[in-house]
């Protein structure tokens, strides 16, 4: 028996053609499919914006305009038309020195001295502030504070001022009784005899409250002068005036008739609390009452005092009161009542319609407002 062997290099010979082509065909369907598989499961990449290169421009050089500018050229004189007119005659006016300012009394004022509004021109002063005057208060003892008519007695009233000597000057002791809501800036004071009523009237009190007596005024300010002084105050008063500088007490007055003997004087309002030591004291009539004589006061140039006055009336009739100045070493002419001829004090000089007011109800050559040291310090 023979022996058989096998030959598989020869496998396919002779294997049908069909059989060939059927197995070439599967082949390349699995090869198809392997790689539709790897290319489903691989991820899309996203795509990234690039921006495209920057265009170059063309670039223009621009050049600068020049303008020529004449560095001579002047503007052209103009002419003037001057005519000639011919004005009236205006009289001299002479203003005020301006040699220095300083310390209180017109400090700002640039050396001139500022016009009261003469539509609120009052004997007793004006409602506009100068800087360098005293300033007024009004108080009527015949009314409450609310108002309310009370009037006291006579010997309440001169107790009052007693009181109000002793403890200080406190002003505020008269707080029980009714203030004015006006104020009042004099540059003098001096009072003609008048009525007593026209003291509410010009620190306008109400028609129905405005009666006189029983009534108290308190000025006050600063006392200065522009270079050394030596002075006293004479005053002439009805019903009562005293003064306080620097808390000291140089002068206090009450009205002595010219016409009353010694023996026949009322009690005198501060007799007991201050007196006069100048033989000079009530010898001399001006205006209706006799002038007292005050104490000897001294001021340093630019230095102030503080001043206070307080002026009362205690009968409904005339009031009044003078302040007069003597400056130590000079000489006076005399008066209508053969005693000095003294200035009046002041902290400006008086207004043309201030004069006609003072001298309308004075006597000839009784006061001298012209005249006489300017308390201030220019």
């Amino acid at each position: 028996m023979k022996r058989i062997k096998k030959n598989y290099s020869n496998l396919l010979k002779g294997a049908p053609s069909g059989l060939v082509i059927s197995l070439m065909v599967h082949v390349a369907a699995f090869m198809l499919a392997g790689l539709l598989v790897v290319f489903t499961v691989q991820q899309k990449q996203e795509k990234k914006f690039v921006p495209p290169k920057p265009v170059e421009r063309p670039k223009m050089k621009l050049k600068k305009p020049k303008v020529k500018v004449k560095k001579t050229a002047k503007p052209k004189p103009t002419t003037r038309i001057v005519t000639k007119i011919k004005r009236a005659g205006m009289p001299d006016i002479q203003l005020p020195e301006m040699s220095g300012m300083g310390g209180e009394m017109g400090a700002g004022l640039g050396g001139f001295d500022l016009v009261p509004d003469l539509n609120e021109l009052t004997v007793l002063g004006s409602s506009q502030s100068i800087g360098n005057d005293l300033e007024g208060v009004y108080y009527d003892m015949k009314f409450t504070r609310n108002g309310v008519f009370n009037p006291p007695s006579e010997e309440e009233w001169r107790n009052t001022f007693h009181r109000f000597f002793r403890n200080g000057w406190n002003i505020n002791m008269f707080s029980k009784y009714y203030r004015a809501p006006k104020k009042l800036y004099s540059t003098c004071l001096v009072m003609p005899p008048i009525r007593s009523a026209m003291a509410p009237v010009s620190f306008g009190m109400d028609d129905s409250m405005a009666s006189g007596g029983m009534w108290i005024l308190y000025y006050k300010g600063s006392l200065v002068y522009k270079e050394d002084i030596t002075f006293r105050f004479w005053v002439s008063v009805d019903d009562s005036l005293a003064i306080r500088l620097d808390g000291e007490v140089v002068l206090a007055a009450s009205f002595i008739s010219p016409d009353d003997g010694i023996s026949e004087r009322a009690p005198l309002m501060y007799h007991s609390l201050w007196e006069s030591s100048s033989m000079d004291s009530e010898k001399y009539q001006i205006g209706q009452s006799l002038a007292i004589v005050g104490d000897w006061v001294t001021l340093k140039a630019g230095v102030p005092k503080q001043m206070e006055v307080v002026i009362t009336d205690n009968i409904a009739q005339n009031a009044s009161f003078i302040l007069f100045v003597e400056v130590k070493g000079e000489d006076y002419p005399k008066g209508v009542h053969n005693g000095p001829l003294l200035p009046i004090f002041k902290t400006a000089e008086l207004t043309r319609d201030h004069l006609d007011i003072i001298y309308r109800s004075l006597a000839d050559e009784e006061v001298d407002c012209v005249n006489g040291p300017v308390f201030r310090d220019y």
